[in-house]
């Protein structure tokens, strides 16, 4: 249906321009006299005295133009009072038959809204049917797309592409089962792909959690490695008896197992190093003794 051209009431307009006089050649000049000594004025503003001389001019002149604007709008208030006028009443007008209108839309919307569930139901059921054993792990939702409801893509393009992404699905989970053997974390990567229905974002979820065991398996061998065994206090050398000679003594010693060894001796004068070198070497201890830096 077009719309009715309206003869007999259709809106008719009556207004007469009305033309807008001022002085503005007496204005003119009076403002140019009022300006002619800050034209193209320039001011020393290094010194204190120029700075607040510039500011006053500046004043007086913004004063000018304040007067002279204040004055247009004032005009322009009152001429455009009628056009406010008529503006509102064409909009009250107008909203008659909006409201119409309005009501119409609104249930031309709630008639699509119910087509679209109806169509999301319907694909949905068909969904259930062609599903199998994707269907529980899988819902509905998260196969849909909005395009499938609209009326130019139509119930039978909408389900040939159900069919499509449902089997690209089921493929890639058959794919992934094969690798079930050589993953170890293949529960994480089914999740992944009934998550995002990509294939690639799954095997990539289930490599994260395999690097992840090797990190957490190398942390802990480290963790677990013997510590250094202690080096052996020495051995208490024998006392010698009535009889025995430094030849008995190295033969005991030479019967265990020799070793290098560092011995420090944190502070001691002179006459005790000498005194630790003489034991050393009375008890068949060979080695050096060297002074170090001096402590106190």
């Amino acid at each position: 249906m077009q719309a009715e051209v309206i003869d007999d009431e259709r809106l008719e307009v009556t207004y007469v321009p009305v033309p807008i006089r001022a002085n503005f050649e007496t204005l003119e000049a009076r403002v140019r006299a009022m300006v002619a000594d800050y034209e193209g004025a320039t001011y020393d503003l290094t010194s204190e005295d120029a700075i607040k001389q510039a500011k006053r001019d500046r004043t007086y002149l913004n004063g000018i133009v304040r007067e002279i604007d204040e004055r247009r709008k004032a005009v322009k208030r009152e001429y455009t009072k009628p056009l406010s006028a008529f503006e509102g009443e064409c909009k009250r007008i107008i909203g008659i038959a909006k409201d119409a209108s309005d009501g119409i839309k609104a249930q031309l919307d709630a008639a699509e809204d119910a087509r679209r569930k109806r169509a999301y139901n319907g694909l949905a059921a068909y969904y259930a049917q062609i599903a199998d054993l994707l269907a529980p792990v899988v819902p509905y939702e998260r196969i849909h797309e909005d395009a499938w409801l609209l009326k130019s893509f139509g119930e039978v393009k909408a389900k040939n592409a159900l069919e499509e992404k449902v089997g690209k699905l089921a493929a890639d989970w058959g794919t992934l089962k094969a690798m079930k053997p050589s993953m170890p974390h293949y529960e994480t990567a089914e999740r992944e792909l009934f998550r995002t229905l990509d294939l690639g974002a799954a095997i990539s979820a289930a490599a994260r959690e395999d690097a992840e065991d090797r990190r957490i398996a190398e942390m802990k061998a480290a963790m677990e490695q013997p510590a250094p065994e202690p080096e052996q206090a020495p051995q208490p050398v024998p006392e010698q008896g009535p009889g025995d000679g430094p030849s008995s003594t190295m033969e005991t010693l030479e019967k265990e197992p020799r070793y290098g060894w560092t011995f420090r001796l944190l502070s001691a004068t002179v006459e005790e190093a000498n005194a630790v070198r003489l034991f050393c070497h009375e008890n068949g201890i060979g080695g050096s003794l060297k002074r170090e830096g001096r402590v106190s």
